[in-house]
């Protein structure tokens, strides 16, 4: 079995709910470039379960060791801009709304962030906002764009919408 067969496979394993071995996963993507090459092709998969798996792996990683990914960039770009299952989108737009993008690449994941918004899902549209927040953090112009979403948001959001907002809000006002 080859090593990206041996991830997937491993994401796929198990009970559909819940998430496998994912964490097992990240503790070795964080120590192996080939393991963490593997969980970012991973993403992209046409399993449902190996997706969302991929995707939470992924998050778990940028949190842990987030310069670990930057030479992924453009595979989980691609992954978030392609991918059709709304858990592992949720997960990809947050990890595409922190990794350190430039040019076309920070155009399509500003893209990606405004589409959130437009989503059926309150968290999808959550994490499309606090990405949208995170890439304005230097760009006034944006920040401009942004700040009457998230204005909407903590007025007339979910709940959680509405906390996030509130958070958020002192980020875009400055």
């Amino acid at each position: 079995m080859s090593a990206a067969a041996s991830i997937r496979e491993r994401l796929a394993s198990g009970p559909p709910r819940g998430l496998g071995c994912a964490n097992a996963i990240v503790a070795e993507a964080l120590h192996s470039s080939d393991v963490l090459a593997e969980l970012v092709a991973a993403a992209q998969d046409k399993r449902a379960v190996v997706a969302i798996r991929a995707a939470n792996a992924l998050k778990k990683v940028q949190q842990e060791r987030p310069n670990l990914l930057v030479p992924f960039t453009k595979k989980i770009l691609r992954s978030a801009l392609e991918c059709e299952e709304l858990r592992a989108r949720w997960n990809l737009t947050r990890v595409v709304g922190l990794l350190p993008l430039r040019g076309r690449d920070r155009a399509l994941a500003i893209e990606l962030m405004f589409e959130a918004l437009r989503s059926e899902s309150g968290l999808l549209r959550t994490f499309g906002m606090q990405g949208l927040v995170d890439f304005s953090a230097e760009d006034v112009a944006l920040r401009t764009r942004v700040r009457p979403i998230v204005e909407e948001f903590a007025e007339n959001g979910t709940a959680a919408m509405r906390a996030r907002a509130r958070k958020l809000l002192p980020l875009v006002k400055r």
